[in-house]
C-alpha cells in the first residue's frame, strides 16, 4: 500500500512496469556475473552449471559465486570451512536466546582457529 517503500515512484501500470523490468535486469545482470546464467546477444537467456546446481540444492547465487572462485584442487578442510561460514545462507540464522555460551564453547574447542567473534543473539 505504500509504494515508495518498495522504491516505486508510483502506481500507475507504466511506474510498476518499469519498476519491476528493473528489478528483472538487475537481477539477470547479477546472475550473469556469478555465473549461473547466460544472455547471448539477441537476449537469450541459457542456464550455466553453477545455476543448476544452485537451484537444485537451494543455495543462492552469491553463495555458488564464493564457492566456484574460492575452491581449488589445494582447498584444505580449513578452506572449505571459511568458504561455508561466509556463505550468505548463515547471515540470516540467529542465535536463539541463550545458545551464546554454547557457541562460544564450541568456538574454543574446535581444531582450527577463529577469530573472537561478539555472538549476538538477537541479530
Amino acid at each position: 500500500k505504500n509504494p515508495t517503500y518498495y522504491g516505486l515512484r508510483g502506481t500507475s501500470n507504466v511506474h510498476i512496469s518499469e519498476f519491476l523490468s528493473e528489478m528483472v535486469e538487475t537481477i539477470m545482470g547479477d546472475l550473469e556475473e556469478s555465473r549461473c546464467l547466460k544472455i547471448d546477444d539477441e537476449g537469450e537467456v541459457s542456464a550455466l552449471n553453477l545455476g543448476m546446481i544452485a537451484a537444485y540444492y537451494y543455495i543462492q547465487y552469491k553463495t555458488i559465486d564464493i564457492i566456484a572462485s574460492s575452491v581449488t584442487a589445494k582447498t584444505k578442510i580449513k578452506g572449505v570451512l571459511e568458504i561455508l561460514s561466509a556463505s550468505w545462507e548463515y547471515a540470516s540464522l540467529p542465535l536463539r536466546f541463550g545458545e551464546e555460551k554454547t557457541v562460544k564453547m564450541l568456538a574454543r574447542n574446535q581444531p582450527y582457529g577463529i577469530p573472537d567473534t561478539a555472538y549476538d543473539a538477537h541479530c
